[in-house]
């Protein structure tokens, strides 16, 4: 693979990663704005405004936008997270120039037509009731708002209906103003592309894009909470949670590591000891969940209400034998797993687009996937029980529960577990 990278006039970063014997092209643009850019009477502003970005430009309405990607067998898409959006292309290499005219159009002019606004809140709303009706959704929507109580990384993507219905097509305009600038942007595209083509067509497309200063974002701080809500069903949905890694920790690749011997699979300790062995859950797994500036790392699963208690003993133990007990079988095994997801993940165009666009985006820079290899190889038992004692104390411990929850003993006494 031959990666490029250079600017446009404007200062927008052009990356490409050219795969050979591929036919097709994947194609993003990054902008750096995500939930936890929006202050509090503007939340989900992000997400809908990617949303409203395919109904209609100046020159396109939503159909045509449709038409002209699908009518070249392409297909187009857009998310949203916490910290970035983006909307991309995947098309053949003979079409690129319809994929930037289309892309660069959707984030320059588009036109949030009042009745296209109207009926896409009302699928938003959609999103909101089917995230409402899934505790295994809410669970984690819940723990985000306790871990990060009263900031904006821990909000919603999707926003909730009070701040939705007041968001019109003039605060749109002024949201994108102040995030979708030349310094805020990056292209990435993968597959079988010529740089020079690419650069070509994006100074071509986008080159009238000003440079401005984004608002600063807010430093977000972990702060250990709990959050309970009852609800008449079936299952308690759990999950027990600490401050983890974030981008630029040196524990990072440790974190995933361990995440993997814990909870990352059927052979995971966690699945063997609480599934298996206790029949304590049917599914449980953890998390390594990393942002620019924090981090968490937790267990989630769901189990009866008569056996809350006896799951939250387990997974306890489960942590804290851990550091004593991990083989160097286990860690090699770990090892080898994140290893294959990797090189597979990089032999996949738009896999690779989003990890060549979420480097730039953290680290200003590409990392070679040798220089990730070597550093996951280091990582020795020494590393990990570092990691456990580091990270697994009470105090730091937040909890979100929901469901079937009225017999789960009180924080305090789970917490004490951790001693």
């Amino acid at each position: 693979m031959t990666t490029n990278i250079s600017s446009l006039t404007n200062n927008i970063k052009i990356i490409s990663n050219n795969m050979q014997n591929f036919s097709s092209v994947s194609l993003g643009i990054w902008i750096e704005v995500g939930s936890r850019n929006e202050i509090e009477d503007e939340q989900g502003i992000s997400h809908l405004l990617e949303h409203m970005a395919f109904k209609g430009t100046k020159t396109r309405s939503s159909k045509q936008i449709a038409l002209e990607i699908e009518n070249v067998g392409g297909d187009i898409n857009a998310s949203t997270s916490v910290e970035r959006t983006n909307y991309y292309v995947r098309l053949l290499e003979n079409d690129l120039e319809i994929g930037v005219s289309i892309l660069s159009d959707i984030i320059q002019n588009s036109t949030f037509d009042p009745n296209e606004l109207k009926k896409e809140k009302s699928v938003i709303f959609q999103e909101l009731a089917a995230t409402l009706d899934s505790p295994d959704d809410m669970v984690f929507e819940n723990f985000q708002s306790a871990a990060y109580h009263d900031q904006p990384i821990g909000r919603s993507i999707l926003g909730n209906k009070e701040t939705l219905l007041n968001i019109d097509s003039t605060k749109l305009v002024s949201y994108l103003n102040k995030f979708y600038h030349a310094d805020n942007i990056i292209i990435v595209a993968t597959g079988a592309v010529d740089h020079e083509k690419l650069h070509s067509l994006c100074e071509k497309y986008l080159s009238n894009l000003d440079r401005t200063d984004s608002p600063k974002t807010n430093i977000a701080s972990y702060r250990p909470n709990e959050i309970r809500e009852i609800r008449n069903i079936e299952q308690a949905h759990i999950i027990y949670a600490f401050e983890g890694c974030s981008y630029h920790d040196s524990q990072l690749y440790v974190s995933h590591v361990f995440s993997n011997i814990l909870g990352g699979g059927m052979s995971s300790r966690l699945f063997q000891n609480i599934r298996e062995n206790l029949g304590l859950a049917y599914s449980i797994f953890s998390f390594s969940s990393s942002y620019k500036d924090t981090g968490v790392f937790g267990i989630y699963s769901a189990t009866s209400p008569d056996k809350v208690n006896d799951y939250s003993i387990s997974v306890a133990q489960e942590i804290k034998n851990s550091g004593s007990s991990i083989s160097e079988e286990e860690i090699q095994k770990a090892k080898k797993q994140i290893r294959a997801g990797l090189l597979i993940s990089s032999e996949n165009p738009v896999a690779r687009m989003n990890q060549v666009a979420r480097q730039m985006s953290i680290y200003g820079k590409l990392i070679e996937m040798n220089e990730i290899l070597e550093k996951i190889e280091s990582i020795n038992k020494n590393h990990i029980n570092d990691f456990i004692e580091n990270t697994f104390k009470p105090e730091k411990m937040t909890i979100s529960a929901l469901g079937a929850i009225s017999k789960l003993d009180e924080i305090s006494k789970i917490r004490r577990l951790y001693e």
